[in-house]
């Protein structure tokens, strides 16, 4: 069997795990390929409701950066409008490690992430952050994203502000890509649910069938339930977004199908 995967990443978080995922099919003699596709463009915003300079003079007790983009982002907004301001002499935080490294190279200072999983609900059962009374918080993130960590640090008793620094527009999706893929793809990789609307989005209502025929591997059991439901049950759940954890979720996909096979 041919292993075809699509991988809805960004090019530059892409490249990493596809070289993983080769090594890993070389390793096996599969017959394998790869394509990546970002349905997500990202770039530069300007907060209106914050002045970046105003942000890093302020102190914060703690802070926190939503993903890569967050701070890179962050990172060319600070060179570029406050080259003389400090970063904030916080605590840090992210929700895995590939985030956590891109942020302690812009902020300076060591990181903290979960360990097991990789997500929103594991950081937030981290012991410190269930004693957040009074401590004040900065959240960088996109335009628009989710409140989880936030609203659950305010129930908590923490005054919470954001500071918005990248945006997200859906990238086009042209019939030749889609006919390529229709052609070739027999698997789905998918860590983000901007990624994953946007997919479903774009696609003609006629790709449920190919779709369904695909297995899928998703970063959460929350994007599991994103997806159709004509579609989960070919989703395995990876244990984070990094990409030995894909990687890992492949290989039971493999091993599934092998097995399969044997008993057939």
């Amino acid at each position: 069997m041919n292993h075809s995967l699509l991988l809805l990443r960004p090019s530059e978080q892409a490249h990493e795990l596809a070289k993983m995922l080769q090594q890993r099919a070389s390793k096996l003699n599969l017959t394998f390929s790869c394509t990546n596709k970002s349905m997500v463009k990202i770039s530069s915003f300007d907060d209106p409701n914050h002045s970046l300079r105003g942000i890093l003079q302020q102190k914060w007790d703690a802070a926190m950066m939503v993903s890569v983009n967050a701070a890179n982002y962050f990172a060319q907004q600070a060179r570029a409008w406050a080259p003389s301001c400090a970063m904030p002499a916080a605590r840090w935080y992210a929700v895995g490690p590939t985030s956590a490294a891109a942020i302690a190279r812009v902020v300076g200072r060591p990181v903290c992430c979960p360990w097991r999983q990789h997500n929103s609900d594991a950081l937030l059962a981290l012991p410190e952050l269930s004693k957040v009374r009074g401590q004040r918080w900065l959240l960088v993130r996109g335009h628009g994203g989710r409140e989880l960590v936030a609203d659950t640090l305010r129930a908590r008793g923490a005054e919470v502000a954001y500071l918005e620094v990248y945006q997200r527009t859906p990238e086009p999706l042209s019939e030749a890509e889609y006919a390529t893929w229709q052609q070739q793809i027999n698997g789905i990789v998918v860590t983000s649910a901007e990624q994953l609307g946007y997919f479903l989005a774009a696609v003609p209502k006629q790709a449920l069938s190919w779709l369904s025929q695909c297995y899928w591997i998703v970063a959460s059991e929350r994007l599991k339930q994103l997806l159709p439901p004509a579609l989960q049950q070919m989703a395995v759940v990876a244990h984070s977004a990094t990409p030995f954890a894909i990687v890992d979720a492949w290989q039971h996909i493999l091993d599934q199908q092998h097995a399969h096979k044997e008993r057939s």
